[in-house]
């Protein structure tokens, strides 16, 4: 545990040193403290109370930008120690496969991580100036939801330094994987759902397969136990499995995606470390 852990520490800082994740980061934090302010203005406006409108930017944000970097982190992690040389040090060390996924997959996460924290911290200024507890609690589903896409897409981002050819290849993937996750399951559902007539099981079930949309469904519970916000899916999900039933399939499904990426990860790494 103890090398896992200055292995993550490591990974962590070379991360932060990058460019583009600081300014993914700024962006994020920039979006984030935009989106409240504008939200709650808009809500002012029209005479309303709480901060649904900025919540739901925040989600929409999160989902979008987080999943993106998150697939960035970890498909430059592994594939770039290997192109400088670094991994094939790290090889030789008596360190288990293990070991180095996991310090990895944790370095990477916790970068992200703070980039998070930072941008729902500019946000959370907002809300705790001029929203009431319930808006900070929504806040806080937000957060929790946000930190658990991250952790889903950085593992599969290591899944695909694992198996990428190098850092170029491994991010064409990445960025690949984003769009389906991100913007083409939902296209695909927009089109062919009336015609093929999924139905809430055939729905529930789509989304289950797609670690984004998964964690879009467990915030919008997370922020709004009536599910009001999912519509007649949110309904269905109440009646079949209950506020924190359906909250359990969401996490299960979410751990299932971590789990099964790494494992993929650490069996493609056993495979080239036996074969050295």
């Amino acid at each position: 545990m103890k090398q896992m852990l200055t292995l993550a520490a490591w990974e962590t800082r070379r991360a932060i040193r990058t460019r583009w994740v600081l300014g993914g980061g700024i962006a994020f934090a920039g979006g984030s403290l935009a989106i409240s302010l504008l939200g709650l203005e808009s809500a002012r406006e029209l005479g309303l109370s709480g901060a649904a409108p900025a919540s739901t930017g925040l989600i929409g944000l999160a989902m979008l930008l987080v999943p993106l970097l998150g697939l960035l982190l970890g498909a430059s992690s592994i594939a770039g120690a290997r192109e400088r040389g670094i991994l094939k040090m790290i090889l030789v060390q008596p360190l288990s496969v293990r070991t180095i996924v996991g310090g990895f997959f944790f370095g990477s996460l916790g970068a992200l991580w703070l980039i998070i924290l930072a941008g729902l911290g500019a946000a959370g200024v907002v809300f705790g100036a001029v929203a009431g507890a319930s808006d900070i609690s929504t806040l806080m589903a937000i957060a929790v939801s946000t930190l658990a896409v991250a952790a889903a897409s950085v593992a599969i981002g290591v899944a695909i330094s694992c198996w990428a050819g190098g850092r170029g290849q491994a991010s064409g993937w990445a960025i690949t994987i984003w769009f389906l996750m991100a913007l083409g399951v939902d296209l695909a559902l927009a089109g062919l759902g009336p015609s093929i007539h999924l139905g809430p099981s055939g729905l529930l079930a789509a989304i289950l397969l797609n670690p984004v949309e998964t964690v879009r469904v467990l915030a919008l519970l997370a922020s709004d136990a009536r599910g009001i916000q999912l519509g007649p899916f949110g309904a269905y999900l109440d009646t079949r499995f209950g506020y924190q039933g359906a909250m359990l399939v969401m996490l299960s499904a979410l751990a299932a995606w971590v789990v099964a990426a790494l494992g993929l990860a650490w069996w493609r790494l056993a495979r080239r470390k036996s074969n050295r």
